[in-house]
């Protein structure tokens, strides 16, 4: 798929448990197949803009304080039946870089939304946020 082009973007991680991969291919972000939605880093989000068009895409940026954020994932980690701790904190201190002010603002990402507290309020205010767009 990447030799014939339909990869927009194509990511490797290396990580404690080894080499991650992901991609996004052409064909799953058919402005023609309706509404999507994806989870991506700020890379994916600027590379498939540039495929589809600046209009076409809405991104939604959900923000967590990071002590929360933080104990959130030790939580979900301890749950594993073998947790990860080393690479929990390779992920949080990569996602502190990727996901900076700076670079936030580079992406044009203006419209945040906060669950520091309660769920139902986030998906509230995403939920108002995505249909003023469908309008």
């Amino acid at each position: 798929m990447r030799d014939s082009g339909e990869v927009i973007e194509w990511r490797t991680y290396d990580t404690k448990c080894g080499k991650w991969s992901y991609y996004t291919a052409k064909d799953s972000i058919s402005t023609d197949m309706g509404d999507r939605i994806g989870i991506g880093t700020l890379e994916s989000y600027l590379k498939i803009k540039d495929n589809i068009g600046d209009g076409v895409l809405v991104p939604v940026y959900i923000e967590v304080d990071n002590d929360i954020r933080f104990i959130r994932a030790v939580e979900r980690e301890k749950r594993q039946s073998v947790p990860k701790y080393a690479e929990l904190c390779r992920r949080f201190l990569a996602d502190n870089e990727d996901f900076s002010d700076e670079k936030l603002t580079e992406a044009g990402i203006e419209k945040r939304f906060s669950n520091n507290g309660s769920l139902e309020d986030c998906l509230s205010s995403v939920k108002k946020y995505i249909y003023e767009f469908q309008e």
